[in-house]
């Protein structure tokens, strides 16, 4: 695995920081670290802007950003809303094709997938389901509701899709057949793993290094001059398409391949060591 050296001295400083939310900035007790709070504040303090990059919305990434002090937009839903959250407004969004919706439905209801359907404001599970209890936990610090029917009760078009699995052995076989399935039914998503229980659909060709270009963009910092942070299939896009890319101990095959550098789990603070080495030179 790589080791977490100083990139090379023809590298641009680091203009853009963007860390990855679930098993980065926090694990499973969904806590922040003194250690990553006083990393951020630090790197912010030096003109650095920082960002959260998650599959998460915006709801409850903006609790974390808010506990952070940070005042960059956040990357939402695996780069499908950029969300300035001290404002509460929409920079930028994909949202699903509505045509696709009855489609995923139907596919779950055959198959007994657990499926739920994201927006900026809601998660909808359906009124009767075997979601593992893994995935309750994650959303307790977000908002969420059952309704009778997904095909027809969702106020607005969702951002995405997640199916859960019980045992995470079972997630890459779903994977494989999710996207069999989407193609037998004419249907074109990026299916992309985001946790060991989790495999989201979103719309084609989104991933997080879209979102993070984006408002990289927006920003006015060039590519070579970002930093990303994560542990996973779903950030691998980004650890690669990044000027710096991290994997975090622990992280995915895919995650450390894409990254030129690792450091170490979240339970050992490795997305402060990773600002504490390329931007603040610690």
């Amino acid at each position: 695995m790589p080791s977490p050296e100083p990139p090379p001295n023809n590298a641009l400083p680091v203009g853009l920081v963007a860390l990855d939310l679930d098993q980065t900035l926090i694990g499973r007790d969904l806590m922040l670290s003194p250690r990553v709070k006083a990393a951020v504040a630090a790197a912010m303090a030096r003109g650095v802007a920082v960002t959260i990059i998650t599959g998460r919305g915006p709801s409850p990434t903006d609790q974390f950003a808010a506990a952070l002090n940070l005042t960059a937009p956040l990357i939402c839903f695996q780069g499908g809303l950029v969300y300035d959250y001290r404002e509460r407004r929409v920079l930028h969004e994909r949202r699903l094709d509505p045509a696709v919706i009855p489609v995923v439905v139907r596919l779950a209801e055959t198959h007994g997938w657990n499926l739920q359907f994201e927006t900026p404001s809601m998660i909808y599970l359906p009124r009767e389901s075997n979601h593992p209890e893994e995935l309750l936990a994650l959303m307790r610090v977000a908002p969420w509701q059952r309704v009778d029917n997904l095909a027809t009760d969702l106020p607005e078009v969702p951002h995405k899709f997640i199916l859960s699995v019980h045992d995470p052995a079972e997630r890459d076989a779903l994977v494989s057949e999710l996207r069999m399935r989407l193609g037998e039914a004419g249907v074109t998503l990026t299916v992309v793993a985001s946790h060991p229980i989790l495999i989201e659909g979103l719309p084609p060709g989104l991933t997080k290094a879209v979102g993070l270009a984006w408002l990289a963009e927006h920003l006015g910092v060039p590519r070579a001059a970002t930093l990303a942070v994560g542990d996973n299939d779903n950030d691998a896009p980004m650890l690669e398409w990044a000027g710096v890319g991290v994997a975090m101990g622990g992280a995915s095959p895919a995650a450390r391949a894409a990254a030129g550098w690792s450091v170490p789990s979240v339970e050992e603070d490795g997305a402060a060591v990773a600002i504490e080495k390329f931007v603040l030179g610690a």
